[in-house]
């Protein structure tokens, strides 16, 4: 989720249980979908975890630019990979419209269905499915992109970075956005909620920084390339290693 417009001090937050039910930004007053079918506004994701003491603190985000077409850092990192792309949790498809412009097959993938009808209404693929749903293609994807806070699919970055290294080719590249705070690492439960207090169901998330993820992604299999820093934004080039090769970290 691109447009993060403000990010608090924050507290780390200790393991927690969390609920299976519950996806992002759905049920209750369905923030989220309202927010698509305006094609504006701003959304907070709030960590509503049982122990307040160590909650979060909100990050908020602008609609507009998840519904706009992708930007000139996000252009740019699509020029240096290889299609065909898979875009997990592809949202209103800006980023597969943009690789479709830049020549590139791509399918994106979101659990939301106005999002994937919003990606669908731009020309490109998407399905409506879950990342650890049965995803066409497996293991023959190019390149596979969690970008926009996607790292936090299911409130478990270790599993999801697993879940990946089934769905990529094995020389593709995998391109997560990371967490400003290279020190962030947190599990919990979120709630969406617009600015009219619309508020949705809680489901599992995660944040992580760079040092999260690359600790998580060695144990994946997966061996990275030194992170990128674009306009406040952190990106990690991960590449899956053969199962019989021990990963080996590049000089950062």
């Amino acid at each position: 989720m691109t447009g993060i417009i403000s990010v608090m001090a924050l507290v780390p937050a200790p393991a927690v249980v969390l609920r299976p039910d519950g996806v992002f930004g759905q049920g209750k007053s369905q923030p989220y979908a309202r927010a698509l079918h305006l094609g504006s506004g701003i959304l907070t994701l709030r960590d509503v975890s049982p122990d307040s003491a160590h909650r979060l603190c909100e990050v908020t985000f602008d609609v507009l630019s998840w519904c706009s077409e992708a930007g000139a850092v996000e252009r740019n990192l699509l020029q240096s990979l290889q299609g065909p792309v898979l875009d997990i949790g592809c949202g209103p498809g800006r980023m597969l419209s943009a690789a479709r412009s830049l020549g590139l097959s791509a399918m994106g993938i979101d659990i939301s269905a106005d999002a994937v009808a919003l990606a669908c209404s731009r020309g490109t693929r998407a399905l409506e499915q879950s990342v650890f749903s049965p995803v066409p293609q497996a293991g023959s994807w190019c390149s596979v992109l969690l970008l926009d806070g996607n790292i936090g699919i299911g409130g478990n970055v270790a599993r999801l970075l697993r879940r990946c290294r089934q769905l990529i080719a094995p020389h593709g590249t995998l391109l997560v956005e990371a967490d400003p705070d290279d020190d962030m690492d947190a599990s919990y439960q979120a709630v969406l909620e617009d600015s009219d207090g619309n508020r949705s169901e809680p489901f599992a998330w995660a944040r992580t920084g760079r040092r999260g993820v690359e600790a998580r992604a060695l144990a994946a299999g997966w061996t990275l390339a030194p992170t990128e820093r674009l306009q406040g934004r952190v990106f990690c080039r991960l590449s899956p290693f053969p199962d019989r090769v021990r990963p080996v970290r590049s000089t950062a």
